[in-house]
């Protein structure tokens, strides 16, 4: 998968990083005549790994596997290589920081043999690499990746573009799992629809933080109150690494006449060996949510009926004036 990054303050252009999240297929990068590949090496690890993924892992342990890289374009590839610890950003993608950006955690850990390559088109070339957990490392996940990065700058410009693409490293320490998570910053706000006849949009926003010590899924229930009440589908949950934090919005239709409250139901679940569901967590929320449509609507018939009631009365107070004038003509003899 590829996926945009940040910048940081000292580098201007883009930033691509693409991590084998899910099944054998090696992670590509691609743009124009350059293009490689990355992806876990057959070993006795494992083959057709997804990642590398170590569990049950005693503090002190030293672990040794490999990652291949194979140029797949037409043009040669100067590419640096290096760890760094993985993290879930706020959008809910997995991420690993940028070299340079200091590591605090698993991407400490991990020793790589070659810090540069350099393969020329149809060239591949398998990167050992060494995982040494501390002594005191903390009981639970940790995670971290493998990357390649290719750096350029255009001839005639000072914009640098820095391709990256790697492969995660999940590792989890034996010890006491203690998985947790934390929702705050719950809000809604009321979208009306231009139709008074069809339900409006509410959009539900909060955050998820992770502050336990294994990796963290679960699903999530967004309900509504009142007369009106809606729930909706229960929604899977992206991975959250321990430590990160996400912002997560949802949609659902709602029908209102003013205000509308309800409530985020999340079930959590660690992921992995010992995985198990927590405590169901529940966040309330509250909007003002006027149906303007509809009370235009409602205002033009009350508005109708009104005039509707004043010709009415017009009108008759009208005939009845007639009626009086003619009853005071005087009757002529014959």
């Amino acid at each position: 998968m590829l996926a945009r990054l940040p910048l940081p303050a000292a580098l201007i252009g883009t930033l691509l990083l693409g991590l084998a999240l899910a099944g054998p297929t090696p992670a590509t990068a691609a743009d124009g005549g350059v293009a490689w590949t990355v992806q876990t090496a057959d070993n006795d690890h494992g083959t057709g790994r997804a990642n590398f993924t170590y569990d049950a892992v005693d503090p002190g342990t030293v672990i040794s596997d490999a990652m291949t890289v194979v140029n797949t374009g037409t043009e040669a590839l100067p590419l640096a290589v290096y760890a760094a610890d993985a993290f879930t950003a706020s959008t809910g993608e997995i991420d690993v920081l940028v070299d340079g950006q200091p590591s605090r955690d698993a991407g400490t850990w991990v020793s790589v043999d070659a810090t540069s390559l350099s393969l020329s088109p149809g060239e591949s070339a398998v990167v050992p690499f060494t995982v040494t957990v501390p002594a005191d490392a903390r009981p639970g996940d940790h995670a971290a990746g493998i990357v390649t990065s290719l750096t350029s700058t255009g001839p005639a410009s000072t914009l640098t573009v820095d391709r990256r693409l790697g492969t995660r490293i999940n590792l989890r320490v034996t010890g006491e799992l203690a998985p947790a998570a934390v929702v705050s910053e719950t809000s809604a706000r009321y979208e009306a629809s231009w139709n008074p006849f069809e339900s409006g949009r509410l959009v539900v926003e909060y955050t998820l933080e992770n502050t336990g010590n294994t990796r963290l899924t679960g699903s999530e229930t967004i309900a509504t109150a009142g007369l009106f009440g809606a729930r909706s589908a229960p929604t899977q949950l992206t991975e959250v690494l321990p430590g990160s934090t996400v912002e997560i919005a949802r949609e659902i239709p709602v029908f209102s006449l003013g205000w509308v409250g309800g409530s985020v139901e999340l079930t959590p679940e660690a992921v992995g060996l010992g995985a198990a569901s927590l405590a169901p967590v529940t966040a309330a929320f509250s909007a003002t949510a006027p149906p303007w449509s509809l009370y235009a609507l409602l205002a033009a018939i009350l508005a109708a009926a009104l005039t509707t009631v004043l010709i009415v009365r017009r009108r008759r107070n009208a005939a009845a004036s007639a009626a009086v004038s003619a009853s005071d003509v005087p009757a002529q003899a014959d």
